[in-house]
């Protein structure tokens, strides 16, 4: 009699384990059989192949990808690391003002060469323009326009117990108070003031020597120059163009600017020297305004005052007195 199962249908490739083989796995649906097993052909092999193959390669991609992203942040924290570092050991570094008399600069915060911010955080820079306000209080007082405070004429000789006044119209128009003193355009300006003992005179070097040369149009018979730069050549590099173009929207024309500039371009007035009345004496001073600064790079400054006769005879360039030494990192 035919049973139900002799008409179940299966593959052709199957191979049908008979009651009599040693290795019993069960019983099957098709009479005298206990399983079936199937035997694959060689296309089936390649494409249960291709498919591992496949599958190991999603994984390895997969993997791959997870490192990848892993490195790039790895990579991200240590530039970040790196930078906060770079701008740690520059706060560390010795501070040219560490001295009792000649070149100092402002803003020194913390006392700390380092002036780093960002002219689209206001936070950043206030620590400096607040240091700027403090040094400029006495060039700002408008007790100066009395006893013992005047007005010096160049080459003139002060009467004793008289102060020389430096009026804050000297120091430009953008190295102010209202203007931000150009921290928020990107073009920070630096306060330097030459304060020496009280009786001491510092003398210029003549027109024709190599300094004076140097000076060119700026050397004045009544002024001890003052000159900026990058300390290094990489420094220079990062100082910026030779030009600076900004729009005057008085007139619409282009104003042409150098990517350092003094004011009062001369230097320090002579005439503060010596000191008639020392309790109430305020030095001379120079603004610097660097218009073309780099971001995102620590770039070296060193300023000096060319004082012909300094102490110890050492060159005014090499010399800690008459030099003052910052850094600038504007963030972008």
């Amino acid at each position: 009699m035919e049973s139900k199962y002799d008409k179940v249908a299966y593959p052709e490739n199957a191979y049908l384990h008979s009651d009599n083989e040693q290795e019993e796995l069960g019983t099957g649906v098709y009479p005298g059989v206990s399983i079936i097993s199937r035997k694959y052909k060689r296309e089936d092999t390649i494409k249960i192949a291709c498919f591992r193959v496949k599958r190991k390669f999603s994984r390895i991609a997969i993997v791959g990808g997870i490192l990848a992203i892993l490195l790039l942040i790895i990579a991200i924290i240590i530039i970040s690391t790196s930078g906060k570092n770079e701008a740690k050991e520059e706060r560390n570094l010795y501070n040219s003002n560490n001295k009792d008399f000649g070149l100092f600069f402002q803003p020194d915060v913390d006392n700390s060469p380092l002036i780093t911010f960002s002219p689209q955080n206001q936070g950043s820079m206030n620590p400096y323009l607040n240091s700027l306000d403090h040094n400029m209080h006495d060039y700002n007082s408008f007790s100066h326009d009395k006893d013992p405070y005047m007005d010096c004429k160049n080459g003139e000789e002060v009467p004793d117990g008289k102060v020389c006044v430096q009026r804050v119209e000297t120091f430009g128009s953008e190295c102010t108070h209202l203007e931000n003193y150009g921290y928020l355009q990107g073009r920070p300006c630096v306060l330097l003031t030459l304060k020496l003992r009280p009786n001491d005179v510092p003398e210029n070097f003549a027109n024709n020597s190599d300094v004076g040369k140097m000076l060119n149009d700026t050397w004045s018979p009544y002024h001890i120059g003052l000159t900026c730069d990058g300390e290094r050549e990489e420094d220079k590099k990062h100082l910026g163009h030779d030009r600076y173009y900004s729009p005057v929207y008085t007139d619409h024309t282009i104003m042409k600017e150098k990517p350092i500039q003094n004011f009062p371009s001369k230097g320090f007035n002579l005439t503060f020297f010596p000191q008639k009345n020392p309790t109430k004496y305020i030095p001379p001073a120079v603004m610097v305004q660097f218009n073309t600064l780099m971001t995102n790079h620590v770039i070296r400054i060193k300023c000096v005052a060319w004082v012909a006769n300094p102490v110890k005879g050492e060159n005014p360039e090499e010399s800690q007195i008459y030099t003052a030494n910052f850094r600038f990192l504007i963030n972008s």
